[in-house]
């Protein structure tokens, strides 16, 4: 659904997720321009003569409903984002991402890269557990540590990619809370934000010793193949915005320098196949950007 000309309970729960949102989301509006909103004076205790919101939790989400106007709305959900908590876990990230850093570097970690592949820790422990090691609880202590110290970098880097992907966009329109399938809406679409750490194993394949080459020159084929070898688990042929990385030590300020550059205005129109473990091939249309990562 495209939300430039209307919205509905659904996508209007995707944005706001919660009543104390759609309070302060409302009460901004009303200063912005007359909703007609219903209040009540408070007579008594510290909070004495303050006037609140006197609607039942139905009426208010109907009320988003029926006042919407996606430029009002734009303009007050963007100045609600950058008081939340979300926004301040973005605006830290930089110097939060340089001090995790340092700690891995103090603990003797070596390379700042994942000890194995996410979701195969278990796999890994039985990879040391059949080798001919002798120091199988060393290897497996450090590799712990590496893993979750990975996800901690992992997590404060997307929230720094995706404040700089807002602040740089004035079109966007970000969703106040984490909303599973939708981080943001560009020009009234909805966009999911994936990180890929790769444009797949098969991409790479395909094009040899000039895959990194190939990724920058075709961005839309990145998106192909990362669609078309998506888990079936994960699958979706929503839109998106790929942040792909072809190196694993991009750093932040070489990840701002690319953000800069990019404008978020025209998505590629990508086709892909999907082989579907019970329905087999099907061919899917999708809109997407692409932002590629490289040293």
């Amino acid at each position: 659904m495209n939300i430039l000309n209307s919205i509905d309970l659904n996508i209007a729960k995707k944005i706001f997720s919660s009543k104390d949102n759609v309070e302060k989301y409302l009460t901004e509006l009303n200063n912005l321009k007359n909703i007609n909103l219903r209040f009540r004076e408070i007579t008594r205790g510290r909070n004495q003569g303050t006037k609140v919101l006197d609607m039942v939790n139905e009426d208010l989400w109907n009320k988003i409903i029926s006042s919407w106007n996606y430029s009002d709305s734009l303009k007050v959900i963007r100045d609600l984002f950058k008081k939340s908590k979300k926004y301040n876990n973005g605006k830290i990230a930089k110097l939060k991402y340089k001090e995790l850093v340092a700690e891995w570097n103090n603990l003797n970690l070596g390379l700042i890269k994942w000890p194995c592949s996410q979701g195969a820790f278990d796999e890994f422990v039985q990879r040391v557990n059949n080798s001919n090691a002798t120091n199988k609880d060393e290897i497996v202590k450090k590799a712990s540590v590496q893993y979750r110290r990975m996800k901690e970098l992992n997590t404060v880097r997307n929230d720094f990619l995706e404040i700089e992907i807002f602040e740089k966009n004035s079109n966007i329109l970000p969703t106040l809370n984490h909303s599973r399938g939708t981080d943001y809406f560009i020009n009234g679409e909805s966009f999911d934000q994936k990180v890929a750490k790769s444009p797949t194993k098969e991409f790479m394949r395909a094009y040899g010793d000039n895959w990194k080459k190939e990724a920058i020159k075709q961005p839309e084929k990145v998106a192909e193949y990362l669609y078309k070898y998506q888990d079936e688990g994960r699958f979706g042929a929503d839109s998106r915005i790929l942040i792909v990385y072809l190196d694993e030590d991009v750093d932040l300020e070489k990840i701002e320098e690319t953000i800069n550059k990019i404008n978020l205005n025209q998505p590629l129109r990508v086709s892909f196949t999907y082989n579907h473990a019970r329905v087999g091939e099907k061919s899917y249309q999708v809109k997407c950007f692409v932002i590629v990562l490289s040293n």
